[in-house]
């Protein structure tokens, strides 16, 4: 499977109301400009993700970077505007995650609005001229320095209009950037655009599930690029009106950070009866280079894996195939997987109930 993700190492709101506030554990993160009477708060969230790991599978030829998404699933966001965007931008300081709450566990140490790792008195920028800050190179930040610097050369966005709140955001950019070594990994931090943030208007409060949700929507970037291959030897193509797809050697579970070959195996519904000694079941045939798979939570229903150019189905003498990576999946954990083959234009799925566990 062309598709590889990372799951956040670190992540944590910071606050404009509780500047000196850590937030490290909350199971939430929030990005928010809201009035509390006359009171303006303002919420950013910043996240981390490892990649020395991915960095080694590019270098082996192992993984590309063709896409890079942001993953945020949504969780009870209070009075959205119906129109708005959302900006992530590279961290360009070094912050600590902490282990405070915003309700439950106040602890200054950790990444707060004021301070990149607040006990220590690491400030987000410490030179100041003038009452200024000065940011080093594209650094950039707002509030005079505080609420997290960022370089902003390079961003990832996402326009949201009278639909889910789910993030699914193009980031490559950044990534590329992070595994070139031209800028250093110090995480994303996600926040609405400086104008709104200065406004007088009120946008409410966007929740996502954080890496301490007991939830599998933990934030993620989906890493996704074609590995397909397509050799179809002495086959015959599949071109039946009427065609079934199976799987030939699936099991019931997998181990995580392996990468299982499923094999697909497509046939006709209803074969012409013929005198022959060979059961027509048995025939080797092969489904076009338009024939996709999809993995589904089986308990939620979400999309884990979409259909997309990075879920093509390969072929080699043997037959159709395609490889699963199941680096960093969630395990204990119930898949199933869709089958999707466009004919003439025409798209038609498989769902057979196929599922899968993930173990460790």
């Amino acid at each position: 499977m062309a598709y590889y993700f990372l799951t956040a190492s670190k992540d944590a709101s910071v606050y404009l109301q509780q500047p000196d506030q850590n937030c490290g554990l909350d199971e939430v993160l929030e990005v928010s400009k809201v009035y509390y009477g006359n009171i303006k708060d303002v919420s950013r969230a910043l996240l981390n993700f490892e990649t020395t790991n991915l960095s080694s599978s590019i270098v082996s030829g192992d993984v590309e970077v063709e896409e890079a998404t942001l993953i945020l699933r949504e969780t009870e966001s209070e009075e959205i505007s119906l129109d708005f965007t959302l900006y992530a931008y590279p961290i360009s300081q070094s912050w600590e995650m902490g282990k405070g709450t915003r309700f439950d566990n106040i602890e200054t140490a950790g990444v707060t609005w004021n301070y990149r790792e607040g006990d220590s008195n690491l400030r987000w920028v410490n030179t100041i001229v003038d009452g200024l800050p000065v940011f080093a190179g594209t650094s950039t930040g707002s509030f005079a320095g505080r609420g997290g610097v960022w370089y902003s050369d390079v961003s990832g966005s996402q326009n949201f209009s009278y639909q889910s709140r789910d993030v699914n955001m193009n980031v490559r950019d950044v990534m590329l950037d992070w595994i070139s070594g031209s800028k250093e990994n110090n995480g994303l931090i996600v926040k609405l655009d400086n104008s709104l943030e200065n406004d007088t208007n009120d946008y409410g409060i966007l929740k996502f599930f954080s890496k301490e949700t007991n939830t599998i929507h933990q934030p993620k970037i989906r890493i996704g690029w074609d590995d397909s291959s397509f050799s179809t030897g002495s086959l015959t193509e599949l071109s039946a009106d009427d065609i079934k797809v199976t799987f030939g050697n699936f099991k019931k579970e997998y181990k995580v950070n392996t990468t299982p070959r499923i094999r697909v195996n497509g046939r006709e519904l209803y074969p012409v009866k013929t005198f022959s000694s060979t059961f027509r079941y048995a025939v080797s045939s092969f489904l076009p280079t338009t024939s996709y798979y999809q993995i589904r939570d089986y308990h939620t229903d979400n999309i884990i894996v979409p259909f997309s150019n990075y879920t093509k189905i390969s072929c080699d003498s043997n037959g159709n195939y395609f490889d699963l990576n199941l680096s960093n999946w969630e395990t204990n954990r119930t898949y199933k997987v869709e089958i999707k083959v466009t004919r003439s234009g025409i798209d038609e799925y498989f769902d057979d109930d196929y599922t899968f566990n993930v173990i460790s």
